[in-house]
């Protein structure tokens, strides 16, 4: 399932629910509900953005951003770039609180 979300605010968790949820097998009918946290430059998802966060940031620089190395493109303008790491830099030490 694809859910275009805008406006949700930095250091935030948000729960998004489903209906009409179709199995892969056909069924239909079900409900889901999906906690998702939001943390710019958190790109190894372990709820604080810390130097390795950085660190996978500087090592794809200028790379094609593809299905392996998407997180790393911070301020999601289809490039890896310095903007990203500058980004990243700038909520160093930032965390989601515990889910």
């Amino acid at each position: 399932m694809r859910v275009g979300l805008s406006g949700v605010p930095n250091i935030q968790y948000v729960t998004l629910n489903a209906s009409n949820v179709a199995s892969s097998d056909g069924g239909s009918g079900g409900a889901a509900s999906a906690r998702i946290g939001f943390l710019h430059g958190d790109v190894n998802q372990n709820r604080v953005v810390s130097l390795a966060d950085l660190g996978l940031v500087n090592a794809v620089l200028a790379q094609t951003v593809t299905a392996a190395n998407f997180l790393r493109d911070v301020n999601a303008s289809g490039t890896l770039s310095l903007a990203d790491k500058g980004l990243t830099n700038a909520v160093l030490a930032t965390a989601l609180p515990p889910p």
